[in-house]
């Protein structure tokens, strides 16, 4: 009886939402600016629509998203994000025991990265009339456009009182992403993989020209 009504409540949408959660890992890093690595996560909410390809088991899969991209920086490093004397951007990591006073112990140091994102992939079902059962594959890519990015630390002062500083800045992130991704699996459950082909940075603190983000991790396929 409740079994029945669960399934008459579920919606009956065409295409389906896969929500992955990852661990991050950077690439030729900028200088100072280390990740705890597996604290630092992805998460993308993307809802997807399979286009059959003929009466193969493959389909074309397009997807409207969000990638919520967090990077936990070690050592007490924050990232900085400034104006020049000529009113050029300059980004720089910086040392929070050299930026606060009467700090007694620090907490966790974050900067995060949000997108808007349209990936595309062609996908293998091993049944091709029962999406949602069975083995599937799937390669493709992701564009992505930066809407939001903020860095935000934490530390407790010598009075013992928690201090939590969130700035929203522009920190010379490079405005449209791209990468390629794919994924593996049985069912509702898949594992992925993302590497960014595009450089993190437009504006890079030094030693990041060349830092690019890749994740792997597992995917949940809800409806």
């Amino acid at each position: 009886m409740l079994g029945n009504v669960a399934k008459a409540q579920r919606p009956d949408l065409p295409g389906a939402l896969i929500i992955d959660v990852g661990v991050n890992n950077w690439t030729d890093a900028p200088d100072n600016l280390r990740l705890n690595n597996f604290e630092s996560k992805t998460v993308n909410i993307t809802y997807y629509y399979d286009l059959p390809i003929g009466n193969s088991k493959f389909t074309f899969t397009p997807g409207l998203g969000l990638g919520l991209e967090k990077f936990s920086l070690k050592d007490n490093y924050t990232l900085t994000s400034s104006l020049d004397n000529t009113g050029n951007l300059v980004v720089a990591p910086a040392q929070l025991t050299n930026q606060l006073s009467n700090v007694f112990e620090f907490g966790k140091s974050k900067f995060a990265a949000n997108y808007v994102d349209i990936p595309l992939e062609i996908r293998f079902y091993k049944r091709k009339n029962q999406y949602s059962r069975g083995f599937r594959a799937a390669l493709g890519g992701k564009v992505g456009m930066l809407y939001s990015s903020f860095t935000k630390y934490k530390w407790e002062d010598t009075t013992g009182e928690n201090h939590m500083v969130k700035n929203r800045a522009d920190y010379g992130l490079t405005r449209f992403r791209y990468g390629v991704q794919g994924r593996v699996g049985f069912g509702g459950f898949s594992l992925f993989g993302y590497y960014e082909l595009s450089d993190k940075f437009d504006v890079a603190p030094a030693g990041g020209e060349n830092t690019r983000n890749f994740t792997f991790g597992v995917s949940l396929t809800g409806f």
